[in-house]
């Protein structure tokens, strides 16, 4: 069903030229149910007495101070936004309108087509005028003359390829005389902003009704985004020793993926009874002794305490070169793997320096799962079991983020900051969520919440307040502080800002937004059709 608002502008800022020529079969003479076309001269005649706003023009200022206020009307239907402006109707005088036809389904102007401008009178009288095709994308500008005055329904049928659509656009008055229209002595600029259809067809725009839904039943939370158990790796030095710079010239850098084993450094270990290469070197030997003692045991040489106590000697001394990161292919130098997959995030080692045991070389994290590490109040503590979901943001953006699964849910508050910690796991493959950044958001607790709701993408958060633009006319917008309520990641509740039935902007908000910094100048210059 339409709905429709009007306003009153300063002064009508619309005539029916394009150019400074109308078309004779976009702009007809009015009689009851026909069309009748204007032949070539009688156009040019039109446009004089249009341009000099004669006595047959229906005008828009007096020339004693006084303003006729032109008229703006914005009409939505389930296919279409019109949005019209045209003069004071006065019986019997030609008035140019400006009628804008935009597609809901894209928010783009109907460019192809005709439109039938509709008049129906209380008494039941009837007058039309058809424009065969826009004058520019989008606008057309019929020229209605009602011969008689009194208050007409306005019925607009747009036929094109594009659309076909019935706009029931609400009614108009025709004024008797010139001196009975009302005179508009205060002009009220209001808050508007202007933002033009020729700047809102060219862009991704879009508009949604203000609605009443039911919301999911949520609690604010907040928390740090923290590596999955499992998925973060200190990689330190084993041994003392030397990064041999040749060996360690393509050892990866910062960013650079990794798999489990990969090398990452090389090392070659200090002397030292304690040493790497002295440990190996005692694995070696007792390996060598424990195949000649097996030999001289075959051949029954020797009694076979000898051989399993040298068996021993050898697992000992495996041990402790296994526990050292040791591997017997690695020669007398020392190799440093991946321990997991993933993506080095620290580098501290530098090829030819030298490390002692411990000192930390690399970490790898793998951030294909994170943790979303929430810390409820005490006060939320009682809802901590029902959390299934959290959609969220991270500090310096807002894109909204859902989890994946709960991971775990603390048992004990945190006596120090009286907060109770549950764990909830993120899909983060696109790794588009870093360690250590800050979130808050929304807990799904189970039940709904109804009441009037905004889709996410129309609020705005400008100076850490939230806001949304607010379409009152076809070019006409508002800039309305919000107060938000819950949140299901799709709609959030508003408890203030905007009613039911109003239009948020959706797509373009930020073009609204640089539109308001610069009103005034755009409003002083208007537009041609």
């Amino acid at each position: 069903m339409a709905r429709t608002r009007i306003r009153t502008t300063a002064a009508y800022r619309r005539m029916s030229e394009q150019d400074g020529v109308v078309h004779s079969e976009q702009a007809s003479i009015m009689q009851p149910f026909q069309i009748t076309r204007l032949p070539g001269l009688a156009v040019v005649l039109l446009l004089v007495a249009l341009a000099g706003c004669s006595r047959g023009v229906a005008p828009a200022q007096q020339d004693e101070g006084h303003t006729h206020a032109g008229i703006a009307v914005t009409v939505w239907t389930e296919k279409t936004e019109v949005f019209f402006e045209y003069p004071p109707m006065v019986a019997g005088v030609k008035a140019p309108w400006g009628i804008h036809l935009t597609r809901l389904s894209d928010f783009k102007p109907v460019t192809e087509g005709s439109l039938i401008l509709r008049f129906r009178g209380q008494a039941g009288q009837g007058f039309m005028v058809k424009s065969e095709a826009p004058s520019r994308p989008g606008i057309f500008v019929p020229a209605p003359s009602l011969p008689e005055p009194g208050v007409y329904r306005v019925i607009i049928d747009v036929d094109s390829p594009q659309l076909t659509d019935r706009i029931d656009a609400g009614q108009i008055t025709v004024y008797a005389t010139e001196a009975d229209v009302p005179h508009d002595d205060a002009a009220d600029a209001g808050s508007a902003i202007s933002f033009l259809k020729e700047q809102q067809w060219p862009i991704e725009f879009g508009v949604e009704k203000v609605e009443r839904r039911a919301v999911a039943r949520t609690i604010a939370v907040n928390g740090t985004i923290l590596p999955a158990a499992g998925q973060m790796a200190e990689v330190a030095a084993p041994v003392s020793g030397l990064l041999l710079a040749q060996a360690n010239l393509r050892a990866p850098a910062p960013g650079d993926p990794v798999r489990p084993g990969q090398t990452l450094a090389v090392i070659a270990p200090g002397s030292g009874d304690q040493s790497y290469a002295e440990t190996k070197a005692r694995v070696e030997r007792l390996q060598r002794e424990v195949n000649r003692l097996q030999r001289l045991f075959d051949a029954e040489a020797i009694p076979k305490q000898r051989l399993i106590e040298a068996r021993h000697d050898l697992e000992v001394a495996e041990a402790a070169f296994e526990a050292m990161g040791g591997a017997t292919e690695d020669g007398y130098n020392y190799t440093v793997r991946a321990p997991i997959s993933g993506v080095v995030n620290v580098r501290e080692m530098v090829p030819g320096a030298r490390v002692e045991a411990g000192d930390r070389l690399f970490t790898i994290v793998n951030p294909a799962v994170v943790w979303l590490r929430l810390n409820l109040p005490a006060r939320e503590a009682a809802q901590a079991d029902a959390i299934r979901e959290v959609v969220f943001t991270v500090e310096g953006g807002e894109e909204t983020f859902r989890t994946r699964r709960v991971v775990s849910t603390g048992s004990v508050l945190d006596p120090d900051t009286r907060t109770l910690p549950v764990t909830l796991a993120v899909d983060n493959s696109d790794q588009r969520l870093k360690i250590g950044l800050f979130a808050e958001g929304q807990a799904f607790v189970g039940g709904e919440t109804e009441g009037l709701a905004l889709p996410v993408e129309a609020i705005q958060h400008e100076d850490g307040q939230p806001v949304a633009y607010v379409q009152t006319q076809g070019e006409s917008f508002e800039r309305r502080p919000l107060m938000l309520g819950a949140t299901d990641g799709h709609y959030t509740l508003v408890e203030r800002g905007v009613e039911a039935g109003e239009y948020v902007v959706v797509k373009g908000a930020y073009q609204i937004y640089l539109a308001s910094l610069n009103t005034s100048e755009i409003s002083d210059h208007g537009h041609p059709h």
